[in-house]
């Protein structure tokens, strides 16, 4: 886990990554131009030695929280370390470790907001994991899952929102949904509910694919074109590494104005093998075993 800077900011300013043998990966959050604190949350669980010795593929997580200063950030660091942990800890396929976990972060906000001073907090969460030549994606709320794949940019989940419904039912249209009024009340999220739908996405993934997370702080004012753009500069080499990606996208955010906390997790895949190879489930033959 990484450790947020400074505490004064709530969650403050996150900035992490590294370049592995299959792919890169990066997480950077930050409280936005016009935000003093910062309510998002993400980490990443990455191991450093070869992924040949893994039992379970690499997970990164982003978490948007709500209620107030104090209670925001609390519920979107809880629900991240929640998830992580219970990924770290469970055994079955990368689908069902992380449908769980994201159900363990659930009831771990919703215990949290039990305490004074948080009534009513909760936070959108966003896990993604590998698993052999798959992501899976674990989503509540609003913040957004893309696949950036060729000239294309993808987006893996729906929105939790009165909006999102709206638009979905056809309602209204993408102009009219990016100034609604309703825009930004979600009809799901973590800690309101301790049995709250969880909706997984199943994605097969390829060389040169490249997985973004963020919170409306950047999808708001980044367009999927431009997050289709950044896909390609990673497959072409003009941008090195995901923190490169990741940093311009938050930069673009910032630069145009976002009115609030503004993250991006990424992940670009440069290999065409299995990560892990095994998929998984090596680890569960082995812990079958009496």
């Amino acid at each position: 886990m990484v450790e947020p800077t400074p505490a004064e900011a709530g969650n403050g300013t996150i900035r992490a990554g590294a370049v592995m043998g299959k792919f890169s990966w990066a997480i950077v959050s930050e409280p936005g131009p016009f935000r003093d604190h910062n309510e998002d949350f993400v980490a990443a669980r990455v191991l450093t030695t070869p992924d040949d010795s893994w039992d379970r593929g690499p997970l990164l997580v982003l978490a948007d929280g709500m209620g107030g200063h104090a209670a925001g950030e609390v519920a979107s660091r809880t629900a991240v370390e929640a998830l992580v942990e219970a990924y770290a800890s469970g055994s079955g396929s990368p689908q069902q470790l992380l449908k769980g976990a994201a159900r363990a972060a659930n009831l771990a906000v919703v215990d949290a907001s039990h305490e004074p001073g948080r009534n009513g907090m909760g936070t959108t969460l966003l896990g993604l994991a590998l698993g052999g030549t798959e992501a899976v994606v674990a989503h509540v709320g609003d913040s957004r899952a893309y696949l950036a794949r060729g000239e294309t940019c993808t987006q893996l989940t729906n929105d939790h929102s009165r909006v999102g419904e709206m638009l979905r039912m056809r309602m209204i249209s993408a102009e009219q949904a990016a100034n609604h009024p309703a825009r930004s009340q979600l009809t799901r999220s973590l800690g309101g509910d301790p049995f709250v739908q969880i909706d997984l996405v199943r994605q097969a993934v390829q060389r040169h694919d490249t997985l973004v997370l963020c919170s409306d702080g950047l999808w708001d004012v980044v367009s999927r074109p431009e997050i289709a753009e950044v896909g390609l500069e990673l497959a072409r080499g003009g941008l090195a590494t995901a923190m490169e990606a990741a940093d311009h996208l938050v930069r673009l955010a910032v630069e145009r104005g976002s009115t609030d906390n503004v993250s991006a997790v990424l992940v670009h895949l440069t290999s065409d093998l299995p990560i892990p190879p095994a998929g998984g489930r090596r680890f569960r033959l082995r812990r079958s075993r009496p």
